[in-house]
């Protein structure tokens, strides 16, 4: 397997679990994988595989009917071993809009030197429920969860909580304040972890906070045994993970009924 397979497999892996909460189903039909839940916001509803072989519109035409049918916003990831090879345009030809470039990396741990985080800011793992709620609150403020969306999106981190998750939860804190989250996903090819779901909140960057993260999250899958650590960064943080270690390997398209977020992040 090579370092661009592995990366679309952590992302494959990790976005799978959304599918498999009780509110959730998750699907593999025609080629085509992907997951559905009540919960009317991106990103709760996406394809995240696709690979079919053979006549594409009618199948693409299909799910894009079972989403809309549902009312529900939802993405489509294009990755680099999308089939048809022309997947882009067709969902183009669908009306979809492509929202997002991102760039796959790697990095590996064998070689990699760890540096202490920049002060002023303490990194802990999420155990307890307080810590899990202040986790929540900076996922609906990440992805601008409608307050009427949020109790669902809660009772998902619950159910997936500490211990119960292929992966692990961080939080930031600057003065006794969580103002940073990432994720330790280990959900997919052994020996590879991969990092998702960070943010940190905008009175809170230029102090290193996210770089910090990055490195604490790196230093835990060094701990689990995990040989390589893989991402999806957007462009504006490409330069942040490069500084730590990071390769580009990749480039990935979303395409989405709306833009992910309302302002940039």
């Amino acid at each position: 397997m090579d370092v661009v397979s592995e990366i679309e497999q952590a992302f494959v892996a990790h976005w799978s679990v959304f599918g498999r909460w009780t509110h959730g189903r998750l699907y593999d039909e025609s080629g085509v994988l992907w997951f559905e839940t009540p919960i009317k916001h991106l990103p709760y509803n996406a394809v995240i595989r696709t690979q079919i072989q053979g006549e594409a519109d009618g199948v693409i035409a299909d799910i894009l009917h079972r989403f809309r049918s549902r009312d529900v916003p939802f993405f489509w990831l294009v990755h680099p071993s999308a089939k048809p090879d022309d997947l882009s345009e067709r969902l183009a030809a669908q009306e979809l809009k492509a929202v997002e470039n991102a760039t796959g990396m790697s990095l590996e741990l064998e070689t990699w030197e760890a540096v202490d985080p920049p002060e002023g800011a303490v990194y802990r793992e999420v155990l307890d429920d307080d810590e899990l709620q202040a986790f929540h609150e900076l996922t609906t403020a990440y992805w601008e969860i409608p307050d009427d969306q949020a109790p669902l999106v809660g009772q998902f981190q619950r159910e997936w909580g500490p211990g119960r998750a292929p992966g692990h939860r961080y939080l930031a804190y600057v003065d006794g304040v969580p103002v940073g989250k990432g994720y330790l996903s280990v959900a997919g090819p052994p020996g590879i972890a991969a990092i998702y779901a960070m943010m940190t909140l905008p009175e809170a960057r230029g102090r290193g906070v996210a770089s910090g993260l990055t490195t604490v999250l790196l230093r835990r899958a060094k701990q689990l045994g995990c040989k390589r650590v893989v991402l999806h960064s957007s462009d504006m943080a490409v330069g942040v993970y490069r500084r730590t270690g990071f390769v580009e390997r990749c480039r990935f398209t979303v395409f989405a009924t709306a833009p992910l977020w309302s302002h940039s992040h």
